[in-house]
């Protein structure tokens, strides 16, 4: 046994930004940590948990929306008579807006990790293709091409995975239900260097939208036209990597058709800028 759920009153940040937020008196830390839920993060450790009484401290940690969750220390007890006999996601990492590695405590049987049938997503996406990896069975790869992006979007993505079952080598157990079997696809980015518009042209509709994606936790966007008139301001402070922006100016009327600039400054703690890119987008109607 080495993990442990941990869920929250309130819903959570789905980005840790300091693994040591979580320690196991004494001074033992988990080598990944995953959201499993809005409200839950399954942290876990590269080794077997002591039977017993156990204590976990949490600490600097912010909830979803920025504010400091108190420090807490919490108790449990590792039964003696509990088993390995379980398959779960042990970690996973945002390899590109079109692709994620998922990492299991076990090998996996190729077969059923390769069945798109096994996975699905909410809100409204889906996984394209899957692939085990060729020097670690552990670890697959998930394709969204073709699909929406996920990470760092502005949208968490449930991502819940059933029926996969491990190699016959580990015994053919089937995934965990519940936060073994589920990952939130989450996240933001250090920096401005990738962020990116979508979808770009975009056309102007009944509920229109563009998203600004990889963005880092707290940044303000101001929208101008061409001739340098300022038409809009989003502030994203949330820090879940994207931002919506309904293609309106500042009077509540939409954008004509044409091309847009935009400026993303990077704002500290302080809200003070420390960073800036400037990019364009093209409206159609």
């Amino acid at each position: 046994l080495n993990t442990v759920l941990v869920t929250f009153t309130g819903r959570i940040n789905t980005v840790i930004n300091n693994i040591h937020s979580f320690e196991l008196i004494p001074g033992i830390y988990p080598n990944s940590i995953s959201a499993a839920s809005q409200y839950s993060y399954l942290l876990t450790f590269s080794g077997n948990l002591n039977k017993g009484i156990n204590k976990l401290t949490i600490t600097s940690l912010t909830d979803y929306y920025g504010s400091p969750v108190k420090q807490d220390t919490l108790q449990f007890t590792v039964d003696s008579l509990v088993t390995n006999n379980s398959f779960y996601v042990s970690s996973y990492e945002i390899l590109s807006p079109y692709k994620v590695a998922v990492i299991f405590n076990l090998d996996v049987d190729a077969a059923s990790a390769v069945n798109l049938g096994n996975y699905s997503i909410t809100p409204d996406n889906h996984v394209s293709a899957v692939q085990v990896d060729g020097s670690d069975s552990k670890k697959i790869y998930l394709s969204f091409a073709g699909q929406k992006p996920v990470g760092s979007v502005g949208i968490e993505y449930n991502l819940s995975i059933k029926n996969l079952i491990s190699s016959a080598a580990s015994g053919n157990i089937k995934i965990n239900s519940g936060a073994g079997g589920s990952i939130v696809l989450s996240g933001f980015a250090k920096d401005l260097s990738g962020v990116y518009v979508y979808p770009s042209p975009v056309k102007i509709s009944g509920g229109a939208k563009m998203t600004f994606a990889n963005l880092p936790q707290r940044v303000k966007i101001v929208i101008f036209n061409l001739s340098g008139k300022r038409m809009n301001e989003i502030d994203a402070v949330t820090g879940n990597g994207g931002a919506d922006y309904n293609l309106k100016d500042e009077n509540g009327n939409y954008l004509s058709s044409g091309v847009y600039l935009y400026r993303i400054a990077r704002l500290d703690s302080q809200n003070n800028e420390v960073e800036e890119k400037i990019g364009k987008f093209a409206v159609i109607k």
